[in-house]
């Protein structure tokens, strides 16, 4: 979808992140999925920040991050706060139905097209030109000798099922403004596809050397320093601990 900037840890700009509450133990104790989006450039699942007003007073609230790359090689963060509901106010009953459904509608504004997607975790609507997203939908499909209205009915923000000439499988191809390249493809037909968009791929609880970062059933996440921990995440750390035990048994069994 557009140029992805790549960073290494030691760019990480953990002064401007304490600001928010977030140290440099947390980020270490981040899952792995959440660290290579933060250093490919993508936006982290939303997470739990604290900061400060004019007031001295504590102020917490929700964002996705991503690192940014500035004009001087200078790495600095990016937010998309949390909204507790979209507003969708611009959007007809029609184009409402679809956002809600994580289905991406095609608009025209100010005399130009562009894309437009919820954001189910932020509750923000994304927007990108059509032009960034129209050249990776037609690379697909040449470089799949993809024939008919199949690529039409994508660029035009529909899902499109392709069906194997060989077999039953069936993959179902659509834009996505959340994936790098704007298209998300699925082994499955038009609902799984629809289902995946909701999946939540993270723990419930993830383990790190000095807390854990809990995952709502949104993907929210919320840290928990090690001396903080609670009767429910200190039983499943002892969980946690014993299952590694027995699959460190078993692998050994099984040299």
């Amino acid at each position: 979808m557009e140029y992805i900037d790549k960073f290494d840890e030691s760019e990480i700009p953990f002064e401007a992140l304490a600001k928010f509450g977030i140290t440099q133990d947390m980020i270490d104790d981040l899952p792995q999925q959440v660290i290579m989006r933060l250093l490919t450039g993508q936006y982290t699942p939303v997470m739990s920040l604290r900061t400060s007003n004019d007031d001295g007073q504590v102020v917490e609230t929700r964002a996705r991050i991503k690192l940014v790359r500035e004009t001087d090689g200078t790495v600095s963060l990016c937010f998309a706060p949390y909204w507790d509901s979209a507003d969708l106010e611009d959007y007809s009953l029609e184009e409402q139905e679809k956002l809600m459904n994580g289905i991406v509608i095609l608009r025209e504004e100010d005399g130009r097209n562009y894309y437009a997607q919820l954001d189910t975790m932020t509750n923000q609507v994304m927007k990108v030109p059509v032009e960034l997203i129209q050249h990776n939908v037609e690379s697909f499909f040449y470089r799949g000798e993809i024939g008919g209205n199949t690529k039409e009915n994508v660029l035009a923000g529909q899902l499109a099922e392709i069906r194997s000439t060989q077999n039953s499988d069936i993959v179902t191809v659509g834009i996505d403004l959340s994936e790098e390249d704007g298209i998300r493809i699925v082994n499955g037909d038009a609902v799984v596809w629809k289902e995946e968009s909701y999946r939540n791929d993270l723990a419930e609880f993830n383990f790190g050397t000095s807390g854990c970062w809990l995952s709502d059933q949104n993907g929210h996440l919320s840290y928990v320093p090690e001396d903080q921990y609670t009767e429910e995440i200190e039983e499943e750390l002892e969980r946690t601990g014993e299952q590694n035990m027995a699959r460190t048994k078993m692998s050994q069994l099984g040299r």
